[in-house]
């Protein structure tokens, strides 16, 4: 008997193992579904228009320096420089709509938004361009207020700036000017600057966007908000907001000096040619496009910015992934309860009738996967769970030649699986859920086992049977 028992323990164990190895198969299948999607996405976005990374919009004033020529003292030379301006003290308003079944392809649909952003502020000449040195000279003429946009596809019209009651609309520069960011970016003209030392503003924006939302902010003191009708944002940056989440919608405030201030100096010696300054800011507004996957998305370099990903209710292939997770510990469950209806209750169960309740249970990651990218997660679930409980419940009931004991067969995969639905959905207390269930289930497993004498199991055997008789 003690041979047939080790022979048994070893069979369970090698059975285990296997399916673990197809387990990890199934898991590849997860993974090559959801790269899947992603790919969609950034084709989506590649072909419509991608995640918006949007700079606080600042004044550029041209100025040219004369000197004596380092080669030749008799003549002069002109350096030209870009004097940057950034407001004092803004707001910065996102009123954002989220829509879910514009970009569709097939199965796969990518979250898109229309961002309808209301920035208000004040500026002020700086005493560099109010009161140069002799041999500086402001080209006032030339003088614009940019706005650099990461995708100008998402322009759903050009801004419109308010200033001293006119209203003036941009548009993208006609000719190549000094823009050693190359990031795209559109503006308008302010000859009149010269005559305006200190003044308040409006600019009106109106884009569109897929996935999420960065805002890089600069100036002094600058107050960004953001009311979305969208219950389930991912925020990330460098300063992460106070939030207000309801079940329809969202608002979020962010107020960070040290960023605005940072960006500033930062977008500044960009301008006056520093390239490695340029490099961070160009890969903070592409840095959005590189993350693979938009649910982790990350915040890197230098340049501080905040922002937000609309996110699904529920990602299917993490639930699915966090779900094959406890396979391992199904197959311990189920083949355990077998062993235990052997050794008690002195059934024989052939290897292959193992091998089949443990396929079943495999499969139903497979239903799980396939039934939640068309139905959601949640009916997903009830429908693979109770398809799988009622399939093992029905063919245990042969197995173990007793309509009840499948029964209670049936009792225990359904606590487990319900178990194991609020685990998943219960992501703060996973660990101890999952403690406490592993907790409870050896504490079963040795109750029941508490009078078993495994080195008599075979005397057992032969005592239950007369008292059966």
């Amino acid at each position: 008997m003690q041979r047939f028992l080790s022979s048994k323990i070893i069979m369970i164990a090698l059975l285990i193992l296997c399916f673990l190895i197809a387990f990890m198969f199934i898991r590849g299948t997860i993974y090559e579904r959801q790269a899947n999607y992603h790919q969609v996405v950034r084709d989506i976005a590649r072909n419509n228009v991608s995640a918006q990374t949007v700079m606080m919009p600042f004044i550029v004033v041209p100025m040219s320096t004369s000197y004596v020529c380092e080669d030749d003292q008799k003549k002069t030379c002109y350096r030209r420089d870009q004097i940057v301006i950034t407001p004092q003290k803004a707001s910065w308003i996102n009123k954002v709509n989220v829509d879910e079944q514009r970009f569709k392809r097939g199965i796969y649909r990518a979250m898109s938004y229309q961002n309808k952003i209301a920035i208000t502020g004040h500026f002020s000449l700086n005493d560099t361009l109010l009161n140069p040195e002799p041999n500086q000279s402001i080209d006032w003429k030339n003088a614009t207020m940019r706005f650099y946009l990461s995708d100008l596809r998402g322009l759903k019209s050009q801004p419109v700036l308010s200033i001293a009651q006119k209203k003036i609309s941009f548009e993208s520069p006609k000719e190549k000017g000094i823009n050693p960011l190359n990031v795209d970016y559109t503006q308008t003209a302010l000859p009149d600057l010269a005559h305006m030392p200190s003044f308040d503003f409006r600019l009106d924006v109106d884009i569109m966007g897929t996935s999420s939302f960065e805002a890089l902010p600069l100036g002094d003191d600058l107050a960004v908000s953001m009311v979305a009708d969208w219950p389930h944002p991912s925020f990330f940056g460098e300063s992460l907001p106070l939030k207000q989440l309801n079940k329809k919608d969202f608002k979020a405030d962010w107020q960070n000096v040290f960023l605005s201030n940072r960006n500033t100096q930062l977008l500044a010696a960009c301008l006056d040619a520093s390239t490695e300054s340029c490099t961070q800011l160009q890969q903070a507004f592409g840095r959005q496009n590189a993350v693979v996957n938009y649910a982790e998305n990350t915040n890197t370099g230098a340049v501080g910015g905040f922002g937000v990903n609309f996110i699904q209710a529920v990602d299917v292939y993490l639930m699915t992934e966090r779900a094959i997770k406890y396979s391992a510990l199904f197959l311990v469950i189920t083949f355990g309860t077998f062993f235990l209806f052997e050794v008690l209750k002195g059934l024989a169960i052939h290897p292959i009738q193992y091998t089949l309740v443990g396929t079943a249970l495999a499969v139903f990651y497979l239903l799980l996967l396939s039934f939640s990218e068309h139905i959601g997660f949640m009916t997903a679930y009830f429908i693979a769970a109770t398809a799988c409980v009622g399939l093992i419940t029905f063919y245990v009931s042969y197995v173990l030649h007793s309509v009840k004991r499948s029964v209670l067969f049936g009792v225990i995969l359904s606590a487990m699986y319900s178990a194991m639905f609020v685990i998943l959905n219960s992501e703060d207390f996973t660990l101890i859920l999952g403690s406490v269930l592993v907790f409870m289930l050896i504490a079963v497993m040795m109750f029941l086992t508490r009078h078993v004498d495994w080195y008599n199991l075979k005397q057992e055997k032969q005592i239950t049977e007369k008292e059966a008789v």
